[in-house]
């Protein structure tokens, strides 16, 4: 293994680091926001099998197959050209299969909380969207946080899988270099020491976070 030559790449998959992470955040985010609203919907009894459903696709359906169908299938199905880039959709297909792993957070953080509370504002003369706002999410947030870490976690590592379509990334990159020198070992360990530091950071900001949750 050649230390010196590991050091004089990182600056190369480095500079992709912001991709990575800007694919990774966008797609917790519309994970958080979509899981948040089929989670409600989910709750309207004849809805319910369709969204279990589309759950049950988007779980069981492995990442690089949900991107394959989404970025070439689609197109050819609809008899469309590719119109977004192959960014944009890995992004997208990163948030619909996080999104089904989001709705089961919510679910379960929500049904933590004891049912009287629900019943005790109720008595109180809160309305329900008051109680859930003011009493049962507060508490439930504090048992979705690491959770929803250890999913943002895996989500990172999975934008590897977007060079699949043609995103250029920290592993794209990697790859890119491996296939000019053929020093697979030097180059992929310099990947995977860039996302160990990367995953690192980010769980010193998620212990940041459960304690000041934990505080109030």
């Amino acid at each position: 293994m050649d230390i010196k030559y590991i050091i004089e790449i990182f600056p190369q998959i480095a500079a992709y680091i912001p991709v990575t992470l800007l694919m990774a955040i966008i797609a917790m985010a519309l994970a958080l926001i979509l899981g948040g609203f089929l989670t409600y919907l989910s709750r309207i009894s004849y809805l319910k099998w369709l969204i279990g459903l589309y759950l049950l696709i988007f779980r069981g359906f492995p990442t690089i197959v949900i991107l394959f169908v989404i970025y070439f299938g689609l197109p050819q199905l609809l008899g469309l050209g590719h119109h977004w880039s192959a960014t944009v959709i890995a992004t997208i297909c990163l948030a619909l299969k996080q999104e089904a792993y989001t709705v089961e957070v919510y679910r379960s953080a929500l049904d933590a909380v004891p049912r009287g509370q629900l019943e005790a504002g109720l008595a109180i003369g809160l309305k329900t969207s008051q109680v859930y706002r003011r009493i049962i999410i507060p508490q439930a947030i504090r048992t979705m946080i690491p959770t929803l870490g250890n999913n943002f976690t895996a989500l990172l590592k999975e934008t590897s899988l977007a060079f699949s379509i043609g995103v250029t990334e920290m592993f794209g990159q990697g790859k890119l270099i491996a296939s000019t020198n053929f020093r697979y070992f030097e180059v992929y360990f310099a990947v995977g020491i860039l996302y160990v530091l990367i995953i690192y950071v980010y769980s010193l900001i998620q212990e940041f976070i459960e304690e000041k949750v934990n505080f109030y």
